[in-house]
């Protein structure tokens, strides 16, 4: 058994890589040939992968060229080994063959490799869009990798930063990222808001939510929108707040849409209000009486507390107004 340890580095950074040990000879390999698996998309895949990952690419590489038939998932992996260990050029001559072979790209093999080699990763808006892009695909340390190679990021990098860490639940390192860009003297817009009002929701920040809608008024001289004000009701919702939240409402300047009522709406279900999650679903279902949502939310309310009659009338309600309930999907 021997340790493979990658050793190709860049010209400026020494990349490391964790020891793993696998058999030196071979071994997986040959019994997987002996049993014809090898040649299984699936088991090639995550084969040629663990000999990548342990820094090992001729080996991975070779199991890469006896797959017939590869789909965006095999040449993805493969190109992403490459680019992982500095392989710039053996990266984009896959992404050619990958073109020649008929494979259409999608996201996941969007060669990050050819943005760097000809030096695009630093425009702002190649930046934004590879941040965006890893984002989507749930990798936050990648979308960091993607907004520290831009040069001198503009307010739209900053506010993709910003979303990124709130969507993934990292409040706390999105109100640092904001706090941040204010530092560095660029100023915060409507959408950059939402970003930190949503962070603020996530975490369960109330307190530090009033003080950022707060800002935005006195600070900037926006004036917030239903969007901004459902975050501060999901803030409020979230903590437990919800009498608050549904006083918050009542008394905004604007008249509230259906995506704040339906936000105090997923409070109530999550705490189990039934009479206040009522009037917030009667209130979405005035705004938008086509909007399964609303019915489906108050069903589901009343169902976990056992009031069934009132589940029936919901659903009868619905259908009678002729609303249906989209069948649930999942791309896996």
């Amino acid at each position: 058994m021997n340790c493979f340890v990658d050793s190709k580095t860049s010209d400026d950074d020494e990349i490391q890589k964790p020891c793993v040990i696998i058999p030196s000879d071979g071994f997986i390999r040959e019994r997987l040939l002996e049993s014809g698996l090898v040649l299984d998309l699936t088991v090639g895949i995550s084969l040629f992968t663990m000999y990548s990952k342990c820094g090992s690419l001729e080996e991975s590489f070779s199991l890469f060229q006896e797959i017939p038939v590869k789909d965006n998932a095999c040449w993805a992996s493969m190109i992403s080994g490459d680019n992982e260990y500095g392989y710039l050029k053996e990266a984009i001559r896959l992404f050619g063959e990958m073109l020649s072979d008929g494979t259409s790209p999608d996201e996941r093999a969007q060669v990050h490799a050819y943005i760097t080699k000809i030096g695009l990763c630093t425009e702002p808006s190649v930046g934004c869009s590879l941040l965006t892009m890893y984002s989507k695909f749930g990798s936050i340390e990648d979308c960091c990798k993607a907004f520290n190679q831009i040069n001198g990021p503009n307010l739209i990098a900053w506010t993709s930063l910003i979303a990124s860490f709130a969507q993934h639940g990292k409040g706390t390192e999105a109100l640092q990222m904001f706090n941040l860009m204010k530092q560095k003297g660029i100023k915060p817009d409507k959408v950059t808001f939402v970003g930190v009002l949503s962070a603020c929701s996530h975490g369960g920040l109330a307190e530090e939510a009033y003080m950022h809608q707060n800002s935005m008024v006195e600070n900037y001289g926006m004036e917030p929108e239903n969007r901004h004000y459902a975050c501060m009701v999901d803030a409020l919702g979230r903590s437990g707040r919800l009498t608050e939240a549904e006083s918050f409402i009542n008394n905004m300047p604007i008249k509230a849409d259906t995506l704040v009522w339906g936000t105090l709406l997923a409070a109530c279900r999550l705490h189990e209000d039934v009479e206040l999650g009522k009037l917030a679903a009667k209130k979405a279902i005035e705004l938008e009486p086509s909007d399964a949502g609303a019915y489906v939310s108050l069903s589901n309310i009343l169902a976990e507390v056992g009031e069934w009659e009132e589940v029936e009338e919901t659903r009868k309600l619905m259908k009678g107004k002729g609303v249906e309930k989209e069948p649930g999907w999942s791309s896996l």
